[in-house]
This record gives C-alpha cells, structure tokens and sequence, in this order.
C-alpha cells in the first residue's frame, strides 16, 4: 500500500512516520495489533497537520467535507477523513464518536491559531490556555485509545476515568512537559506552558514544577476510579508506555537529557 500526501517532504513523513509508529507500539503496546497499526496511522496524519504540512485553504473545509463526504483539498486530509470513518473497527461507539469530534475540534483550533498567532493574550483570561489546549491536544482521543473494543467492550468499565486521565490533566499536562524541552530548543513561545505563565505571572519553571503536580494527582485518581483490574492495567501499561515513547522517539529529543545524566 502507498499512500499520496502530496508535497511533504519525504524526510518530514519519515519522521512522522516514525513518530507514529513508536506511540502505536510502545504506548499502545497493551491493544490488539490492529488496534495499534489504526493508532500509528492516526499519529502519523495528525502530525502532519500539526506540523503545518497542510495549508489553510484545506483544514477550512474539513469539516464540512468531512460531513458531507466529499473529497478533501488535500490528499492527507482525505487519508485522515478514511481513518476516522473505521475508528467503529477498533473502538465502541462512545469512544470511536469522541475520536471524530476531537479530531474536527483539533483541525479547527490549529486552524484557528494560525491566525491568531500575533493575537495578545489577556493576563485576565486565565482559563483561555486550558481552553485552547483542550481543543488542539487530542486528549480525548489518546485516552479513548486506551481501551479499544476488543479487550473493552464496555464503556462504563473506564469511562469515569476519562476526564481525569486526559482531557483536563494527564495528557494535555503530562505531554506539555515533555514536549516542552524540544519546544524551547526551538524558541517556541507559543504552547500552553508559556501561555499559563503569562496569565498567571509566574516563571515557566515554576509552572511546569505546579504541572507535575497536577500530574501524580490525576494519576492516583484514575488508579482509584479504575475498579477491574484488566482496566488498571491498561492504564499503567499505558502509561509507562507513553513516557517510553517520548524519551525513545527523536521527535521530543529527549534522549540526549537521559544520555547527559546517565552520563553524569
């Protein structure tokens, strides 16, 4: 099978490629295999969309190519549009139906925030970087892909534990710390740690301290809330899997940090 994504580079795709690929295994090594090659996939086109290998004219109309079935403006965005339509293979309804509406709520806001790169943030809209990091992170589809149908059926044997494993806390949060590192190698000032400080008036330092915090909370509480213990295991799979992921894979470039203090 070969894939048409028009223009991106093939180095670029190489490395999204990649990226995917390692979450679908490591932190999705505890689903079916299917499961995981549908995840890798998703990783791989939502990263092309998030490292802005789609123009503007294409995500504008996304949606509404995607409601009415008509062909997307680029060739990624109709292999993403075909992903979402087989989430129903891997996933229960519930979870497959959170993944679709995160995803058009992730390509509106990445939309979105291209225009309003240069926009002033208010020291008075505190909850405007939580606001607009619950719309562009996917949370919801990375817990969601956490317990897929084949092992977990029912939803209402995890579905408590949802809103404090990602959406609010754990993946927004646990991924703004380790993607921070490479974010500031890069001078990138424009993602929810900077943002918080702003708004809160203290140093990044100190926020990524409060959000580590927010971290181990949100991981005790979902060991609590989680009563099977195939469900709990999922999850700690889960979990040691994603902070693997992010250590191993050069994306997050976080591995000469492990090297550095072995090292030392």
């Amino acid at each position: 099978m070969s894939w048409d994504v028009g223009n991106i580079p093939a180095r670029r795709l190489e490395r999204h490629i990649i990226s995917g690929i390692q979450l679908g295994t490591i932190g999705y090594g505890h689903t079916h295999f299917d499961t995981q090659i549908q995840i890798a996939l998703y990783t791989v086109l939502g990263l092309c969309v998030d490292d802005y290998e789609v123009d503007n004219a294409a995500l504008s109309e996304f949606v509404q190519r995607l409601q009415s079935g008509r062909p997307q403006l680029h060739p990624v965005l109709d292999l993403f549009a075909d992903n979402l339509r087989h989430m129903t293979d891997f996933f229960n309804l519930y979870s497959a139906t959170t993944v679709v509406t995160d995803t058009i709520n992730f390509v509106n806001c990445t939309l979105f925030e291209r225009h309003l790169e240069d926009m002033r943030l208010c020291p008075s809209a505190s909850q405007y970087p939580l606001y607009k990091r619950a719309r562009n992170g996917l949370g919801e589809v990375f817990a969601a892909f956490i317990w897929d149908k084949f092992s977990f059926p029912d939803v209402s044997t995890h579905i408590q534990a949802i809103p404090h494993a990602f959406p609010s806390l754990m993946h927004l949060t646990l991924s703004d710390i380790l993607s921070f590192y490479k974010e500031e190698l890069a001078g990138d000032t424009k993602n929810f740690i900077h943002d918080r400080a702003r708004v809160t008036g203290k140093d990044t330092r100190t926020v990524v301290v409060e959000l580590l915090e927010d971290v181990v909370a949100a991981v005790h509480r979902v060991r609590e809330i989680l009563e099977g213990e195939k469900e709990r295991e999922a999850w700690e799979r889960f979990l040691s899997g994603y902070i693997a992921f992010h250590l191993l894979t050069p994306r997050y470039q976080l591995a000469t940090l492990v090297e550095g203090a072995q090292t030392d």
